[in-house]
C-alpha cells in the first residue's frame, strides 16, 4: 500500500497516522521481527544506500511472521495487529539500524531506542512530541513530562490538524497512553511519575546513528 512503510515526512494537508494503539514500545518483538528478516537474507545492500530505510520490503516476512506465531500471540487476529504494527515501525529503521536490533550482544537498552526511534520516524505526531516537548524540557532543565503536556501538544498541533480534534477521548487517551508507555518502556522517563531520565546511547549505537543525526533530536540528550 503506498505511503504505508517508512518515515512519515509530513507535508501541508497531509493527515497525521494515528494508528499506533498497540502495545506501547514493542521492543522484544521488534528485535524478534527484525532477526527473522535478517535470518531471512535481507537484502544483499548492494542496492540500497547505508542510510537508506527499509521501507515495504520488510513486509516479505509478514506472512511467514504470522504463520509461524514467532511472536507466540494467543490469537490469530492479535497476532496479524501485531505483526503488521511492528514492521510498520521496523521499515522507518535503516538496514545498519536493524542489523543491529537483531544483533544477539546488541545490549537490550540500545534495542529499546533503535524501537523508541522507529516509533517516532513512522508516527510523525509521535516524533514531533519527542523533539518539540520532551527534549525541549530536557534541555531547558525541567524535571518532568507529563500528560498535561501532551494534551496541550496535541491541542497546538489540532490547528493545523482537523485529525486531531475528530479523535474521540478514548482513542485519544488511548494514543497518549501509548506514548507514555513507550517512553517509560524505553527508559526516557520514569514510569511513575514522568521524571525525565537522559538517554545513555551505547558506542555502537551512536556512531550508527551519526549517519543520521536528526535521529538524536528524540531523545533527552544535550546537543550532539
Amino acid at each position: 500500500m503506498p505511503g504505508a512503510y517508512g518515515s512519515e515526512i509530513m507535508r501541508e494537508g497531509q493527515r497525521y497516522r494515528l494508528s499506533f494503539t498497540v502495545g506501547g514500545l514493542l521492543a522484544p518483538q521488534g528485535r524478534i521481527l527484525a532477526s527473522l528478516f535478517m535470518a531471512d537474507g535481507g537484502s544483499s545492500g548492494d542496492l540500497h544506500a547505508p542510510g537508506a530505510e527499509l521501507g515495504e520490503r520488510i513486509a516479505c516476512i509478514r506472512q511467514r511472521a504470522i504463520d509461524g506465531d514467532v511472536l507466540a500471540i494467543r490469537t490469530h487476529a492479535a497476532n496479524v495487529r501485531m505483526v503488521r504494527e511492528v514492521l510498520k515501525r521496523l521499515s522507518a529503521l535503516t538496514e545498519r539500524e536493524l542489523r543491529y536490533l537483531a544483533a544477539a550482544g546488541t545490549p537490550m537498552d540500545d534495542c529499546r531506542a533503535l524501537m523508541w526511534l522507529a516509533m517516532c520516524r513512522y508516527y510523525a505526531i509521535v516524533g514531533e512530541f519527542a523533539d518539540e516537548v520532551l527534549r525541549d524540557r530536557y534541555l531547558m532543565g525541567m524535571p518532568t513530562v507529563t500528560r498535561g503536556d501532551h494534551d496541550r501538544f496535541i491541542l497546538a498541533k489540532s490547528m493545523w490538524h482537523p485529525e486531531l480534534e475528530e479523535l474521540s477521548p478514548a482513542t485519544a487517551g488511548k494514543l497518549r497512553s501509548n506514548v507514555f508507555k513507550a517512553m517509560g518502556e524505553a527508559g526516557l522517563v520514569e514510569k511513575t511519575d514522568g521524571t525525565l531520565l537522559p538517554s545513555l546511547l551505547g558506542a555502537p549505537l551512536t556512531a550508527i546513528l551519526e549517519c543520521r543525526p536528526e535521529s538524536f533530536a528524540y531523545f533527552p540528550i544535550r546537543e550532539h
